[in-house]
């Protein structure tokens, strides 16, 4: 679908290093007809590319190539109803999440057209790597002889998930996750200096814009309390049927990516209880007790069934069955016969 929000015209400051690099290459005219914005979930690639594409159809950008924010331009990119920029994303009511060619192919025959306002047009695919593989060819001919005065951007956390057809005709621009102490002092004043914001950025890999999802949607204490709920699958105090009804009100992806973390850090204290690299860090006292039930072969095959339930829930899988399944599978972990019994 496409999408319809107001563009933020203000820079990240962990992004500067990338955005002085793509001004250079407007200001010597190397910048081509389509970049592939790559790097981790959560680190900004979306603004990052509304922000340049709100810099080109900006008449009179600042010096250091920032839109000026108070042109009819930048007026219209705010209220996110420009019609130089087209931004395609998946159907929110798609089970499959895929971007399909249909889609594609009705951008692609749009982009003849010559600009609404006369300066060109940007269009922004996010996240490329949804556009299933008709879709990625119908692109493909598009990117070997665009038309005149335009931008493709293509936005991916997963590039290789591309066609290599299609990531060879872009330019490429690699975001990198940013240090703390350049991110830290953003999210505590996004956050008026409430929440913990060191714990946040701990828990989202250091992705500020995940962390700062996380607190608005409270999801620190919603992951507190479905690790306490794997806490109790494994000591045989909670039903996993039960458990799995409750994880239901949270997105899959997210409960799954939460579970493969727990899993593979009681797997790592496990073999080593001193052990320093842990992906929830703060949780080391639950999950010190979680591990002291493991047996580190069987929890690594139940961690790689994890992420291939992680793959499976993008599909139209049904949740509560996948979740069931897996938190059986827990339970069976921490008895010696391997077995579960659900009276």
């Amino acid at each position: 679908m496409i999408l319809a929000e107001p563009v933020l015209l203000s820079p990240l400051p962990w992004l500067d290093a990338p955005w002085q690099s793509v001004q250079a290459a407007i200001r010597s005219d190397r910048l081509g007809h389509a970049l592939l914005i790559m790097g981790p979930a959560g680190i900004g690639k979306r603004r990052f590319a509304d922000l340049l594409a709100a810099a080109l159809l900006c008449p009179q950008p600042e010096p250091d190539g920032l839109p000026c924010g108070g042109c009819e331009d930048c007026r219209l990119l705010a209220a996110g109803s420009h019609p130089d920029l087209i931004r395609l994303v998946p159907d929110a009511d798609s089970k499959t999440q895929e971007i399909k060619a249909d889609q594609v192919r009705a951008l692609c025959s749009g982009q003849s057209m010559t600009s609404s306002r006369g300066r060109r047009a940007v269009y922004r695919i996010a996240p490329a790597e949804a556009m299933n593989r008709v879709a990625a060819n119908s692109l493909l001919k598009t990117l070997e002889e665009p038309a005149a005065a335009t931008l493709w951007l293509l936005v991916s956390e997963a590039p290789g998930g591309l066609p290599a057809t299609v990531r060879s005709r872009c330019q490429r621009l690699q975001l990198s996750a940013p240090a703390t102490d350049a991110t830290l002092p953003w999210l505590e004043g996004q956050l008026d200096g409430e929440g913990d914001s060191e714990r946040l950025l701990a828990v989202a890999h250091g992705a500020p814009l995940r962390a700062l999802a996380m607190a608005k949607e409270e999801q620190l204490d919603a992951r507190e309390r479905w690790l306490n709920g794997l806490h109790a699958v494994s000591a045989g105090t909670a039903d996993p049927l039960a458990v799995a009804w409750a994880w239901q009100s949270l997105d899959p992806e997210l409960v799954l990516d939460w579970l493969a973390g727990w899993v593979s850090d009681g797997l790592r204290l496990a073999i080593d209880p001193d052990a320093v690299h842990l992906t929830n860090p703060d949780q080391r006292r639950l999950l010190a007790t979680i591990a002291s039930g493991l047996e580190p072969e069987r929890a690594h095959r139940f961690l790689l069934r994890v992420y291939a339930a992680r793959a499976e829930a993008k599909s139209t899988v049904n949740k509560q069955l996948l979740f069931e399944a897996l938190l059986i599978r827990w339970a069976q972990l921490g008895r010696p016969d391997g077995r579960f019994d659900s009276a």
